[in-house]
């Protein structure tokens, strides 16, 4: 099922059972852009046939967001439909060409440290029940900074920011709807131990996106929300993260004053966020020898 988000801009939710991120499409018209490929190749075609039959045939492109694999595994689906991304994506997905995807392949990386076992684990629930067959695309057209796609009437912005959950990450912002695709870029680290975030790291991207006029952000594994929705929350993140960075690890310091300054009482949330911070403050630390 796809929703109609603004006149050119229609998507497909995210499904976390399986680990499905929401999927767009940039309605041009000269030609459709696919904001990331999908986990699969039925992921990719439930969508694609669904916005099809919606909106009619015309020639596409599909952008990546980010190498992973819930984001990237579904963009064989359609070969006549160039892939755009970044070049460090190119060079990471290179990495996954030629590697076997059984459940046993699957387990001995994870094993040596090669795969996570959340990743590992939805793979085998996307591919249950159907042939594991995954192929790796390459990007047909890359770019290291910046890249304009004028699709008819609409067009597509997608900027390079990096960060700590892929450093190949990129946002999408359609001028014209005022729609910001962010993809995973507001995620935490997820791939080298318990998941953490890195104070200055999160303020640096929140910044970039303050400079876009956006109505709608769209997290790929949320929900599509408005500029009013957005950020109270990223400002409180926001507030913890400076908090971070002024306090270092004194935890009980930075729930006074987040508390304070929210003007509420923490919850399980807030305490898991901050938990994470603190994750990160202690790995910069270690890194930078304090």
């Amino acid at each position: 099922m796809i929703h109609e988000l603004t006149k050119r801009f229609a998507y497909m939710s995210a499904d976390g059972s399986v680990d499905r991120p929401i999927l767009g499409a940039v309605l041009g018209e000269d030609r459709i852009l696919f904001v990331d490929a999908g986990n699969s190749l039925r992921h990719a075609s439930a969508f694609r046939e669904a916005v099809r039959e919606a909106y009619g045939t015309r020639p596409s492109l599909t952008a990546l967001t980010h190498w992973h694999w819930d984001h990237s595994f579904g963009a064989a689906y359609d070969a006549s439909s160039p892939l755009v991304a970044t070049e460090m994506t190119r060079q990471a997905l290179q990495q996954l060409v030629g590697l076997d995807w059984s459940d046993e392949a699957l387990d001995e990386r994870v094993r040596e440290g090669k795969e996570i076992a959340f990743c590992a684990d939805y793979i085998k629930k996307e591919y249950e029940g159907m042939e594991r067959d995954i192929r790796i695309s390459l990007p047909d057209m890359t770019f290291t900074d910046a890249l304009t796609l004028h699709l008819g009437a609409v067009s597509c912005e997608m900027q390079h920011i990096g960060g700590i959950h892929a450093e190949d990450s990129c946002i999408m912002y359609v001028p014209e709807e005022r729609v910001l695709f962010l993809g995973d870029v507001l995620g935490p680290a997820i791939y080298d131990g318990p998941r953490y975030y890195v104070a200055q790291d999160f303020l640096r991207i929140v910044e970039k996106i303050k400079t876009y006029p956006a109505a709608w952000y769209i997290e790929s594994h949320h929900r599509p929300v408005t500029a009013e929705e957005f950020w109270p929350e990223i400002n409180e993140y926001c507030t913890l993260a400076e908090l971070v960075m002024e306090y270092g690890p004194n935890k009980q310091r930075i729930e006074r004053e987040l508390a304070r300054q929210m003007k509420r009482e923490l919850a399980d949330g807030d305490r898991d966020a901050i938990h994470q911070f603190l994750l990160g403050d202690q790995r910069q630390s270690l890194l930078l020898g304090e």
